[in-house]
């Protein structure tokens, strides 16, 4: 089992690639898998946050996103953000895209999550949560969506 960064790590490593990726029109160097941001509203504190998220794009088109936060025992403050106040923005590539996070449920989210994890990560060995899948309706899917897959589906 592999050990879970500190949220202090976490924020000090997702200020590095949203500056990167907003430097760089949507590219980065890590993690090694197409990101996009997503800005929520603070749930208790109304404060926006941006963090980096790997991506996930089904059949339809939906982009989506899953909530490993590194295989932490508790969801991300983000997916808590999001179920308090569903209105998003979401930056992808060169757009920004005011947007809608739906929480998947049941089937809709198993077959969700297995677009980007096979279930073996090492961010699932880390906890028996379920990961939380959310499709970010009003974003178009890129160009050429990716076919990689996030460890568990997003790196934060």
């Amino acid at each position: 089992m592999s050990t879970v960064p500190s949220d202090e790590d976490f924020r000090t490593y997702n200020q590095g690639v949203i500056s990167e990726f907003r430097a760089r029109h949507g590219a980065v160097s890590r993690p090694p898998f197409p990101i996009l941001l997503l800005t929520t509203t603070g749930a208790r504190t109304g404060r926006r946050t941006t963090v980096p998220l790997g991506f996930g794009v089904d059949d339809r088109g939906r982009v989506f996103v899953v909530g490993s936060k590194a295989g932490a025992p508790e969801h991300p403050a983000w997916f808590h953000n999001l179920r308090a106040d569903p209105a998003v923005t979401v930056e992808l590539g060169d757009g920004s895209y005011q947007a809608r996070a739906a929480v998947t449920a049941g089937e809709e989210r198993d077959r969700l999550y297995r677009l980007v994890s096979d279930g073996t990560s090492a961010y699932e060995q880390n906890t028996d949560r379920t990961f939380p899948v959310i499709v970010l309706d009003g974003v178009p899917a890129p160009a050429r969506p990716s076919r990689g897959r996030a460890p568990g589906g997003e790196p934060r």
